[in-house]
């Protein structure tokens, strides 16, 4: 990865295709109680480098969707979406988009012992699931002009942003990943998923991610890929009146034969069965 001329300096490079949207005490008076002067929503895409030496404010940015690369004092990375960065006060990074786009939201706090706290030995980059609630509260914040309506929105965002802030970093980076990928392939599961595809979406070469899938869950991608897919089987055959067929389509299997000769080599015994009552069978022999 390159890196700048000058790693520490003061740029502020938006391009034309960059959408920001901003809200700040002139805007949203009640962000002054939270300390919070200016905050924004952003959908950035094109030319984007923003880098600052001694910054007055710790910046946190909850990522969506793209990536983006953070330089700082600890090297270099890409993030991706579902992480949260953490950038303290008085200390120099800088952010370029190298990829096609991201989508983010972001705070700026002000240097106070509550954030100092918070912030205060975080790792710069970990894992968060409330990216996309704090992207959605803060553009209804943005467009509701009514302060009686903006109030309950404004106690949710500052619940997600606290509860982001004070979350455990033990998390390793790999591990994040990996749990980021999961999710992905879960929201999925109907996809014909390959071991490269996965290995793109992690930036892991195939072999790295084999290994962390048998480091972690003992069981290659594939492997994994197949038991996600029998449990969101296994679920659906319980709790929908779907047709065996239609649940197969779902879980990725064009094919109910093959798909009921995957079920019962990985349960035990056939979907229609397991739905007549051989689930609690299956539980008890568990």
């Amino acid at each position: 990865m390159s890196k700048p001329k000058n790693r520490w300096q003061e740029v502020f490079e938006i391009g034309s295709e960059c959408n920001e949207r901003f809200v700040d005490y002139n805007k949203v008076p009640e962000m002054a109680q939270f300390h919070i002067p200016i905050s924004g929503v952003s959908n950035l895409a094109g030319k984007y480098c923003v880098g600052r030496v001694n910054p007055d404010y710790h910046t946190v940015l909850y990522c969506v969707d793209g990536s983006i690369r953070l330089h700082n004092e600890t090297g270099i990375q890409d993030v991706g979406k579902c992480n949260l960065m953490t950038l303290p006060a008085h200390k120099p990074f800088l952010m370029e988009l190298v990829q096609p786009s991201w989508t983010m939201v972001w705070f700026a706090l002000e240097d106070i012992e509550k954030w100092r706290t918070l912030i205060a030995d975080r790792p710069a980059v970990t894992c968060c699931d409330s990216a996309k609630q704090l992207f959605h509260a803060l553009s209804i914040i943005y467009y509701e002009r009514d302060p009686q309506l903006r109030k309950p929105i404004i106690n949710q965002l500052s619940h997600y942003l606290n509860d982001t802030l004070c979350a455990p970093t033990s998390e390793t980076i790999e591990s994040q990943r990996l749990t980021q990928l999961i999710r992905d392939i879960e929201k999925r599961l109907h996809c014909n998923w390959t071991v490269e595809e996965m290995s793109k979406l992690v930036n892991y070469s195939a072999p790295h991610l084999h290994r962390l899938f048998q480091k972690y869950f003992s069981r290659s991608p594939i492997q994994h890929l197949i038991f996600l897919r029998m449990e969101r089987a296994k679920y659906l055959l319980i709790n929908t009146a779907w047709t065996i067929e239609h649940i197969a389509e779902q879980v990725g299997y064009t094919d109910v034969f093959n798909f009921s000769k995957r079920f019962k080599k990985s349960v035990g015994i056939p979907p229609g069965k397991f739905r007549k009552g051989g689930a609690d069978k299956v539980q008890h022999a568990k």
